[in-house]
Parts: structure tokens; C-alpha cells; sequence
């Protein structure tokens, strides 16, 4: 199971890397339809000059690395970032016993869960099941096999699948937590690991 999860972040990784990748080779295109024109004369060779000169800024490069930077942020959330890299306050937690731990976590996957299952339906209306996100497109791009302008609810969707993961990841937490006890804190596995280091010196 650890190896199949570990193989997942690994592919999860690489999809993030490669829509960030694209995002870079976007911007560049952009930096230089944008000023090509400017700096033409410095090219020796004629016709790729000309090329440059004749060269106009390019409108949809904008609205693809916004839309992929909303993709990434949202799907980084979802399958990269794990739960210890996010801010806690948990010096009360911290200072309580392994069983009431054991029930603060517990209580906190729950609360997740049916804050996410409460408000799932309501946000799947407002993005797939209102009329103006699907009526309402992103001017300048398209859909490369129909031609068909993209709709802004894909947009938001983004959304859906955070919530969904989130969903998934706080079920799988229960039954871990309800199993195994809560995790260790990130606090006490490094005064272990440094307690280990002094016992090996």
C-alpha cells in the first residue's frame, strides 16, 4: 500500500511539475511576442527579423497561465502538500495525552469531512449546475480538438477536485487515527531522531 501511495505522489509530483513547466514556457512566449518587434534589428540574419518585427503580443498567453496556475495551486493542495506542512497551532493538542489526542483527531477529521460533505453540494450548483459559468467562456482559449471556446467553470472546477481529495485523505485519516493512534507530531519525531543521533555518537 505504501509503495502504491508513494508511486501516486510521484506521479502526482510529475503532473505539477510538467503544468509548471508550462506555465514558464508560456510566460517566455509571451515575454517575447511581446517585445520581438522591439528588438528585431538586432537580429543579422533578414528573414527571421522581419519574422520578429512583424510579431504581435499574444492575448491568450495570459489566460492559459492563469488558468494552469489555479490548476496547480488547487492540485498541489489535493496530492502534494501533506498534512504536516500546513500551519497548526497545536501546543494545546501537543500538551494532552495520546488518548485525548487520539479523540481531538478524530473530531478534527470529522469536522473536515462533514464541513466538506455540507458544503459539496452547493458548490457543485454553483459551478457545474449554474448556467453562466457554462455560457460565460475564456475569450482567448480553446479547446484543441473541437475549436470550442473553454467554459470558466473548468476554471473553478479545480475546486471540486481539492474537495474531493481533502474528503478521501480525512476518510483515510479516521481509519488510520482509529487504528493506529495519531500521528506523531513533527515536533517530537525530530527531538527522536536527534535523540537517536546522540545514542549512535
Amino acid at each position: 500500500m505504501n509503495t502504491f501511495l508513494t508511486k501516486l505522489s510521484r506521479l502526482a509530483e510529475f503532473i505539477a511539475a510538467m503544468a509548471l513547466v508550462a506555465v514558464f514556457v508560456t510566460f517566455l512566449i509571451q515575454i517575447f511576442s511581446r517585445y520581438a518587434a522591439k528588438i528585431a534589428w538586432l537580429m543579422p540574419i533578414p528573414p527571421i527579423s522581419n519574422w520578429m518585427a512583424s510579431l504581435e503580443p499574444i492575448g491568450w498567453t495570459v489566460n492559459l497561465i492563469s488558468l494552469l496556475w489555479v490548476w496547480i495551486v488547487f492540485f498541489g493542495c489535493a496530492f502534494i502538500v501533506k498534512a504536516r506542512d500546513h500551519v497548526t497551532f497545536d501546543v494545546l493538542y501537543l500538551a494532552t495525552p495520546r488518548k485525548t489526542q487520539r479523540v481531538l483527531a478524530l473530531l478534527s477529521a470529522l469536522g473536515l469531512i462533514a464541513a466538506m460533505l455540507y458544503s459539496f453540494p452547493a458548490t457543485w450548483d454553483a459551478i457545474f449546475g449554474n448556467r453562466l459559468t457554462d455560457l460565460k467562456k475564456v475569450p482567448t482559449l480553446r479547446v484543441p480538438i473541437t475549436g470550442d471556446k473553454i467554459a470558466i467553470k473548468w476554471l473553478f472546477a479545480a475546486y471540486i477536485l481539492l474537495m474531493v481529495a481533502t474528503i478521501v485523505r480525512y476518510v483515510w485519516r479516521l481509519f488510520s487515527v482509529g487504528r493506529y493512534g495519531p500521528p506523531e507530531s513533527e515536533l517530537y519525531e525530530s527531538l527522536s531522531d536527534n535523540a537517536g543521533k546522540r545514542d549512535s555518537s
